[in-house]
């Protein structure tokens, strides 16, 4: 049927989208523009993942990661190990479009991915998130001036797509979501004038066969939508839905499958095999992420709260963007749908909503709201139905003062969500964060435990018994040294000589050295005091005056080689993280522990931060196996001073 034998269809397509929503669809691209330039890059571990993939394929011609994973700031726990190599857990459809993209830009502008990080994923970003996204404005403008005739209803509706949900907010960074709203609001056009005003076209047919493929193939729950628009294209034409639909689908879908063989081997996803080896593995040591989730991972939540703080809690849709409640009151006001052209996409919407909060709740084994994010990221796509769904009530408030207010506090809300999440959608909501501070939620890790149950002073945890009274490490900082003249190596190392008895008290003689062999050596032999240690006084305490034999060192710089700042204070524990060396293959695991303190100078009055973090183990004689040690200026945070020892030799 074409378009000008039906004259209601012919009528909307005339309908013009007015200047107020085209300032609305230009502030919106203004915002999103801004939010992107200013994004930090690499922002998650989610990101990271894809950029990971987009680089090697690029430089490296192959899907694995290994070789980028090793690089700071770019390595990322969403990753699985695949016969003997790294790999993304992301689907490979997307990263390897934006491969593509990237291939350009670091052929014709010199951009490189690696090298210039910040601006090359700006760029790239803008490209595939920001140029799209901006259309996709575009066309839900006019879908709305299609749909009603009411203007106020139609801003309202358009400004909370553009600045007030969390589309744009995911859109500074590169992942699957915003990307799959963006395809949805492309197919939601055709589809209406197919659905409501009876378009039998058969570029319409494919325009959705094509774009509702893609939605599946961003989110794997979408995979209904695929198959609900099917039925309900069929049902209208079933000759056309054959000939246009289904040819137009296949064509992302099979990018999709082909692209995820050259990647895996296989046709099914990398995150399908979650829970198994290829999650839960181990290299040199290390243990994946997987084995001991933190934090939102660790899932702590009963399915009654896990429903509660996706709704209305933490990480709610209605909580983060009140204004979607106007979505729920033709719930309650079926009359209002009966005159609506919205009527056919407005129950699409709300089944696969309740479908696909229902498919989340039943994953009981991974209650973790989609990590460390500002909302409920897997259900994001569904954005553009819910726009849609609040037209109806929005019609009716808008011709009310009371309703109108309430719309318009409900959406400075949704916006102020929005904005916030613009800044890193990989970071917990204000809303969390207020929770939180109130003590109304606590998602943080166990406390960590020490390997020893006393106080510690000094940057090593144990020392060596009489099993093996003659154990020595020793360290070095070369080439990651930097002080105010430059670039320094240094060393130091512990040689124990035995145990002792000295007026009925126990000792631990020991030598320190540092930079030994060098014009500026100097070493120390000292008794230190067994008990004090193992009972937590303070270094000086440890080693009293009398106790010291022989040393270069003044009694203050040799107090404070021990702790690693110049005064005595407490180590802290922190979190595990294992350190890899040239000792051995495998990685240690160590508890690491932090200590500081702040010293103003009497002669300048310069206010000076003293760090040490140390990286402790039982696997190694004294019981560390790293330690850094770090001077900063107190106001300004200006490094002055930064040694990472680390032990490169040990022996009994």
């Amino acid at each position: 049927m074409d378009n000008s034998s039906n004259p209601s269809l012919a009528l909307r397509e005339r309908h013009l989208v007015t200047p107020a929503e085209w300032l609305v669809v230009a502030l919106g691209a203004a915002l999103l523009f801004a939010a992107t330039l200013n994004a930090r890059q690499l922002q998650s571990a989610n990101d990271r993942s894809r950029w990971c993939t987009v680089w090697s394929l690029v430089e490296r011609g192959t899907y694995q990661i290994d070789e980028i994973d090793k690089k700071s700031g770019w390595t990322t726990i969403d990753k699985v190990l695949h016969e003997g190599h790294l790999y993304s857990s992301k689907p490979p459809l997307q990263s390897t479009a934006v491969a593509g993209v990237y291939w350009i830009v670091k052929n014709v502008l010199g951009l490189d991915l690696l090298k210039q990080t910040a601006d090359t994923t700006r760029l790239i970003l803008l490209i595939v998130n920001w140029l799209p996204m901006v259309l996709s404005f575009v066309v839900l403008a006019r879908l709305l001036a299609r749909s009603s005739q009411n203007q106020t209803a139609r801003l309202i509706a358009l400004a909370t797509f553009c600045c007030g949900s969390l589309v744009t907010g995911y859109a500074t960074t590169l992942n699957n979501h915003s990307v799959a709203a963006m395809c949805l609001v492309f197919m939601l056009a055709p589809l209406l004038r197919i659905l409501s005003d009876g378009s039998r076209r058969g570029f319409d047919f494919a325009q959705v066969g094509f774009w509702a493929a893609l939605v599946c193939c961003h989110e794997l729950p979408a995979a209904l939508l695929g198959i609900a628009v099917l039925v309900l294209l069929f049902r209208k034409s079933a000759s056309q839905t054959a000939k246009w639909f289904v040819p137009a689908a296949l064509i992302p879908l099979v990018a999709y499958f082909v692209t995820n063989y050259l990647a895996t081997g296989g046709w099914k996803p990398f995150y399908l095999y979650y829970g198994t080896e290829k999650y839960l593995y181990e290299i040199d040591g290390v243990k994946s992420y997987w084995h001991t989730p933190h934090g939102m991972d660790q899932n702590l939540d009963s399915p009654l709260t896990y429903f509660f703080h996706c709704v209305i809690g933490h990480h709610g849709i209605f909580s983060l963007s009140p204004i979607f409640l106007l979505a729920l009151v033709p719930v309650f006001r079926r009359k209002w749908l009966t005159e609506s052209r919205l009527r056919p996409v407005i129950i699409l919407g709300g089944a696969l909503s309740v479908v696909v909060l229902g498919f989340y709740l039943t994953r009981t084994g991974n209650y973790n709201y989609g990590g460390n994010t500002f909302g409920l990221r897997w259900m994001i796509w569904l954005t553009p139905f819910w726009v849609l769904a609040m037209v109806p009530t929005l019609e009716r408030f808008a011709v009310r003062r009371t309703g109108l207010a309430i719309s318009l506090v409900l959406l400075a809300v949704s916006v102020y969500s929005a904005e916030s999440a613009t800044r890193n959608p990989w970071s917990s909501s204000w809303l969390f964060q207020q929770m939180e501070q109130a003590g109304w939620i606590d998602y943080s890790d166990p406390p960590p435990q020490f390997p020893f149950d006393r106080s510690l002073h000094t940057w090593f945890a144990t020392l060596p018994d009489e099993r093996a009274d003659t154990a020595w490490i020793e360290f070095t900082a070369a080439g990651s040294s930097v002080s105010v003249g430059g670039t320094r190596s240094d060393a130091i190392g512990l040689y124990s000589l035995g145990r002792k008895l000295i007026d009925d008290r126990l000792v631990q003689t020991i030598k320190v050295v540092w930079n030994e062999g060098r014009a500026d050596e100097k070493s120390a032999t000292f008794d230190l005091d067994v008990l004090a240690f193992e009972s937590g006084r303070a270094v000086a305490a440890q080693v009293p005056v009398s106790n010291v034999k022989e040393s270069d060192f003044s009694r203050f710089e040799l107090l404070t080689l021990l702790r690693g700042i110049p005064a005595d204070r407490e180590f802290r524990p922190a979190t595990v993280r294992h350190v890899k060396t040239t000792v051995r293959n495998n990685a240690f695991r160590c508890q690491r522990a932090a200590t500081q303190d702040y010293l103003t100078s009497k002669a300048t009055g310069q206010r000076f931060r003293y760090r040490c973090e140390s990286w402790l183990t039982d696997e190694l004689p004294f019981g560390c196996a790293q330690f850094v040690v770090s001077e900063y200026d107190a106001v300004t945070g200006e490094m002055f001073k930064y040694r990472r020892f680390t032990v490169m030799a040990f022996g009994s």
